[in-house]
């Protein structure tokens, strides 16, 4: 039996339904069977789709196709190597597409959520700790990001020093400070908290305002200044 989307009634194929009602109205199995395209004996791509979703056990959500390795990806009756290398490609393309500078320039960071989402998607999937600022002018718009260390936040004793270096170069009235736990637990530590409290008073000599300090975990992401640290 022919299980291409072509064989599918006109209404429910997924590549007229995008282009009839637009992408952001299709369910996350019609995206799915977009890139996987054909099914396989008694599945349809949307089956073929479905199942794949089925291995989201933690119930994230498509961002669980960054973390499912290609090899537990080709496992998945009907994926293979090409579609199973096809839908990771995609995912990574839709992550770099939301990263790039351009994207985020001058958006404006108004509460903890529109920072968590901005370093979630930089950040969630480092392997090592890494320090990274978001620089902003007086609105509180991005100007850029900086990666401060790639050691761990107390790493270095330039670290300080360094951080407002960049914030003063790009005459940034504003910071919004973040490093990841690579363990994905994103409780900050002792040492997090006593770092964040000298980088604030240091802040306040200096005249730029530490705005947030966000530690980002896996799935979740803590913002200081919500936890009342900061």
């Amino acid at each position: 039996m022919d299980h291409r989307i072509s064989q599918m009634h006109i209404s429910v194929r997924p590549y007229e339904r995008l282009e009839q009602i637009g992408e952001s109205s299709l369910s996350d199995a019609e995206l799915l069977a977009i890139l996987i395209r054909t099914g396989v004996s008694g599945m349809s791509s949307i089956e073929v789709a479905n199942q794949v979703l089925s291995l989201d056990e933690a119930r994230e959500g498509l961002s669980f196709l960054r973390d499912i390795s290609l090899e537990q990806l080709c496992e998945c009756k009907g994926v293979g190597r090409v579609k199973g290398i096809t839908i990771k490609a995609a995912i990574e393309i839709g992550r770099r597409s939301m990263s790039v500078t351009p994207f985020w320039k001058n958006h404006q960071i108004s509460n903890p959520d529109d920072a968590i989402l901005y370093f979630e998607q930089r950040m969630s999937q480092l392997k090592r700790e890494e320090v990274h600022v978001l620089l902003l002018d007086t609105r509180h718009r991005i100007i850029r990001s900086v990666v401060i260390s790639s050691g761990g936040l107390a790493s270095t004793g330039v670290f300080p020093r360094e951080l407002f270096r960049e914030a003063i170069k790009s005459n940034a009235s504003a910071i919004v400070l973040a490093h990841n736990h690579p363990s994905g637990d994103p409780q900050p530590s002792a040492d997090d908290i006593k770092t964040t409290q000298s980088l604030l008073k240091t802040s306040t000599m200096i005249g730029i305002d530490l705005v947030d300090h966000l530690v980002v975990g896996r799935g979740r992401s803590i913002s200081m200044k919500r936890e009342g640290l900061l």
